[in-house]
Order: structure tokens, then C-alpha cells, then sequence
């Protein structure tokens, strides 16, 4: 039996083919968020980056966005999160990027300085990710931007190959989050102002002043990040961002609400087998496991990590099991910044000199 198609249908195939193959172009509705990033130096002049993109189609304003909105605000009314609480513009803004559509097969120009790199095509979850060698002669410590035309703007900052750097958390570390109160996480996510932790901004300032670079590790949502950067930017020093997925419909829905153990290990292992001659403090808080998590750490890294601090969130820590009892590295409980800022400048400027002199 011959199969006969219509002659638009046959027409149409190969344009179909081409853009499977090659990928599309952004649609001029969709939006591209570019993650900080950090770049380690493969040789003189030539650095490593891992870049990090996700494409995505807000539709603000659109009537499936309203419904969703009060949708949402009705389920946190039913579960105690909120009580009467009015559908606020920061609500939907912070809301939006949860309920954006993940575009996929979006093949991407990124530029960095004179340099354009093609993207791998965009997988279901709208995230890009893939590694560039970029050639440049700025030094160890710059911060360099990266953009798809007007669109998306990035940064990325060069870290040296030795030196110090700071691994961070940061709900409860340095942004006052409850973590420990779970409707108050929520809460504040989608509706508080964002608040820093006093005396954080200040000690992190100090210890950039003496050439530390900061790399922030999260276990909250990628779609929280548009909602971090006024308070980062604003207070904080400039570092590579690492947080979880999260997409209610996928496994990551479930994986999410799980420990978030492992991911924090993994992203920090991760960062220090990329810098491996540099010295890393590692800086958390009381709230969940990362006293756990760090001391596991710097059981697999002795050499590396130099330092843990837990900032204590509420009255009591949390018992301390064999990892924690027998890590390589102390685990040092504070409760305000000024109580490690001695300690702290004293190892980043014994850190600094020996960069120094390596560099020689």
C-alpha cells in the first residue's frame, strides 16, 4: 500500500529535521537566566568554565498564571502558611518563575568578552550546561561578564589556583530564613522581605579585601535565584552559586523534600576537586546538617579544608554523631560573626601571602 502525505506535511518534515537537529533560536517571549559562575585556570591564559543557562517562558500577567497564582495562594491559605493573605506583586514575581515553561531544543550564542561559544540544546528542563575553554590575559580575581545578546547577563569570577576560598550556605548563614520552621521557610520565600544575617556582609567583605573567593552553596531552588540577587548583590561578595532542582513534575518534586545531604556534598566535593591547590573554609549554620556535611568533607579533603564554622540557629545544636566527632577539622559553633572575624583574617592573610608567593 503506498503511503501518500499531504504536500504541506511533506514540506514541512524538513524544516522539522533541521530544528531537531540544530536547535532553535529564542522566541522574542522567552528568557534566559545565567547562573554565577567560577572559571579555574588550565594554563597561562586559559581558563576552564562550566556555564550554567536555563530558558524559560514566563507569560506574566497571562490568565493561566492568575489562576495559578490564586490557586496557590488558596493551598498555602489551607495548609496555615498564610491567613488571608492578598495576592501581592512580590507573591507573583517570585511565584512566576515556578511556574514558567521550561523550553527545550533552544540552542544558545553565549558571548564572553570577544569569544562566542554554541550551547548544547536545551533539554526538557530548560537547563544548559556545559564547559567552555576561554582564553584571556585578566588575572586571577576578575570578574568577567557573560551574555546571550541583551537577553540573559552573567558573570564569572577567575579564581586563582591557589588561595582561600569560602564555601557558604546561605538560608540561616548570611539571609535570615527559618529553615527550622518549615511554614515560615515558605512564608518568607514568597512573601517577606529578604533580611541578611548581621555582621555577615561585614566579615565577608573582609575576608574579600584580603583575596578570598567566595563559592555559595544552597539547597534551595534554582527558581529562587532572580529572588536572591538584589540581596546578594547588595551585600555580599561576588561567587559562583550552586542550589537544587526542583519541578513539581518530575522526580526532583520528591527528591527535593528528602535530606539534601548528599547534594550539599556533592556540590562542595565538586568545587574542591576543581581548585585543588587552594585552602577552603567552609561556613554554615545549625539549622539542618552542615556541620554534618562539612565534616564529611574535610574527611575526604584533610589537606584542603582549613576551617568549619556553624552559625547556632536557636537554643540547642544538634547532636553530634561519629562523622562530625571525629572530622580532621574542628567544627567551630559561633553565634555572632565577630566571635571567628579574628581567626578568619588571620588564615586568609597566611592563605594570601602564600599565594603570593606561589604566583612569584
Amino acid at each position: 500500500m503506498k503511503l501518500c502525505l499531504p504536500e504541506k506535511l511533506i514540506n514541512w518534515l524538513p524544516d522539522l529535521y533541521r530544528n531537531i537537529r540544530d536547535g532553535e533560536g529564542l522566541e522574542p517571549d522567552e528568557t534566559v537566566v545565567l547562573f554565577p559562575q567560577s572559571a579555574a585556570r588550565l594554563s597561562p591564559g586559559v581558563w576552564r568554565i562550566p556555564l550554567h543557562a536555563w530558558v524559560v517562558e514566563l507569560e506574566k500577567g497571562s490568565i493561566s498564571r492568575r489562576l495559578g497564582a490564586h490557586g496557590t495562594l488558596r493551598a498555602l491559605d489551607l495548609l496555615d502558611i498564610v491567613d488571608n493573605q492578598p495576592l501581592t506583586t512580590r507573591f507573583t514575581d517570585r511565584l512566576d518563575w515556578f511556574m514558567a515553561d521550561r523550553e527545550m531544543n533552544k540552542r544558545l550564542q553565549l558571548t564572553i568578552g570577544d569569544q562566542v561559544f554554541t550551547s548544547p540544546r536545551s533539554p526538557p528542563n530548560g537547563h544548559i550546561r556545559f564547559t567552555v575553554d576561554y582564553h584571556t590575559e585578566q588575572e586571577a580575581g576578575s570578574v568577567i561578564e557573560y551574555n546571550v545578546g541583551e537577553v540573559g547577563v552573567g558573570r564569572i569570577q577567575l579564581v586563582g589556583e591557589t588561595g582561600l576560598s569560602v564555601i557558604s550556605d546561605i538560608d540561616d548563614t548570611i539571609k535570615i530564613s527559618n529553615v527550622t520552621d518549615k511554614k515560615q521557610l515558605v512564608k518568607g520565600f514568597f512573601f517577606d522581605d529578604y533580611h541578611v544575617v548581621e555582621g555577615m556582609p561585614k566579615l565577608y567583605r573582609q575576608l574579600q579585601d584580603l583575596g578570598a573567593c567566595f563559592h555559595y552553596v544552597s539547597a534551595s531552588p534554582w527558581q529562587l535565584y532572580p529572588s536572591l540577587v538584589p540581596l546578594l548583590d547588595n551585600n555580599y561578595p561576588f561567587g559562583s552559586l550552586s542550589q537544587r532542582h526542583f519541578y513539581i513534575g518530575d522526580r526532583s518534586f520528591v527528591r527535593f523534600f528528602m535530606s539534601s545531604k548528599a547534594y550539599k556534598l556533592k556540590a562542595i566535593t565538586d568545587i574542591i576537586e576543581r581548585f585543588a591547590k587552594r585552602q577552603f573554609v567552609l561556613i554554615g549554620d545549625s539549622g539542618e546538617r552542615d556541620a554534618e556535611v562539612y565534616a564529611e568533607a574535610a574527611g575526604l579533603y584533610p589537606r584542603q579544608v582549613a576551617a568549619i564554622f556553624i552559625r547556632r540557629v536557636g537554643t540547642t545544636l544538634p547532636q553530634a554523631n561519629d562523622t562530625i566527632r571525629t572530622s580532621p577539622v574542628p567544627v567551630q559553633y559561633f553565634d555572632q560573626p565577630q566571635q571567628i572575624s579574628a581567626q578568619l583574617q588571620q588564615l586568609a592573610t597566611q592563605l594570601s601571602g602564600t599565594a603570593s608567593a606561589a604566583s612569584v
